[in-house]
């Protein structure tokens, strides 16, 4: 006689997953409370017979009702009162060395050591609609369709220490505006500085092209123009105002501009308005291939570029004037 076992058919991988999770889940809810009411009252499983609940909710220890032999049972209930948390608000109230009752010395209102801020007003801009942001518009296509793909193929085919050394030649070359700068700012040292720069990279410094003031000696750059002197003065900046090409600028550093150009040698050395027009696009090329990355940043950075360069242009002003 033949008997013929038929195994039961296997069930679905899914259908097992799914009673799997749920074993793991029924599991869970019968672990986690009994964990958590156990963190709250760490001990044997007989300290839990002690406890009673009072009318209002709260719990109370009756060390009467454990067991004799327990050694939670023998020991006598504490009569100092609970220790201050040392990491509470009150703790921190008590010991704080930096608290209003605290010496001046651990005071925090004043830092002696912090660096007196300097208080920027806003620079007025009533042309903004009608000139200063059409010229900007003008001045930011010049500059991405013609000035930044010529100076970064300029930057590209010329190497980095060569362009330098021609900013250190122009910056030799324009001197008196920033040594008659220094002067009528009374600024002294700084007059010092600028002929020193001359005298040692024009001797020493092959064609004045090599910074050898800075490199060998420590002289810096002076950055000193008559429209600082204007603002040593007490002349304000006046309204906010683009120039064409030459971009950011103001009323009173107009004026300065202009002065700095009549003490520039070569708007008296240069025999024609071609050949100064040369010069200057030659250095405005050479200059903007140094900020061609910077100028980028602070576009791509910025809700309105227009602002951001109002306002970095008003602050770096100021903070020169007050230098």
């Amino acid at each position: 006689m033949i008997f013929e076992t038929t195994a039961s058919p296997r069930k679905p991988f899914w259908e097992q997953a799914i009673r799997f999770h749920s074993y793991c889940l029924v599991l869970g809810l019968l672990v986690l409370p009994t964990s958590s009411f156990a963190a709250y009252f760490a001990g044997p499983p007989e300290i839990l017979s002690a406890l009673q609940f009072s009318s209002q909710g709260e719990v109370v220890f009756d060390s009467q009702n454990l067991p004799q032999d327990s050694h939670w049972a023998q020991a006598e209930p504490s009569t100092n009162p609970p220790e201050v948390d040392p990491y509470s608000d009150e703790a921190i109230e008590e010991d704080d060395p930096f608290g209003e009752d605290a010496g001046n010395e651990f005071s925090l209102e004043e830092d002696p050591f912090a660096e007196e801020e300097i208080e920027i007003a806003e620079m007025p801009d009533p042309f903004e609609r009608w000139y200063n942001r059409p010229v900007y518009v003008f001045n930011d296509n010049f500059y991405e369709y013609l000035m930044r793909p010529v100076a970064q193929t300029y930057r590209d085919m010329i190497a980095e220490d060569f362009r330098i050394m021609i900013r250190n030649l122009f910056s030799t070359v324009t001197f008196p505006a920033r040594l008659v700068s220094s002067l009528l700012q009374f600024k002294f040292d700084k007059a010092g500085r600028v002929i020193g720069r001359v005298l040692i990279n024009c001797t020493l410094g092959f064609v004045c092209m090599v910074d050898v003031a800075n490199e060998e000696y420590g002289i810096e750059l002076v950055d000193e123009d008559f429209g600082q002197v204007l603002g040593f003065y007490g002349i304000p900046s006046g309204p906010y105002l683009i120039l064409p090409f030459l971009g950011p600028s103001s009323i009173r550093d107009g004026i300065g501009r202009a002065a700095d150009a009549l003490m520039n040698p070569l708007f008296w050395v240069v025999p024609d308005f071609i050949t100064a027009a040369g010069l200057t696009a030659g250095f405005m090329v050479n200059e903007t291939s140094f900020f061609i990355e910077d100028i980028k940043a602070l576009k791509e950075g910025a809700i309105d570029p227009y602002i951001s360069f109002r306002n970095f242009y008003n602050q770096r002003r100021e903070i020169l004037i007050a230098e």
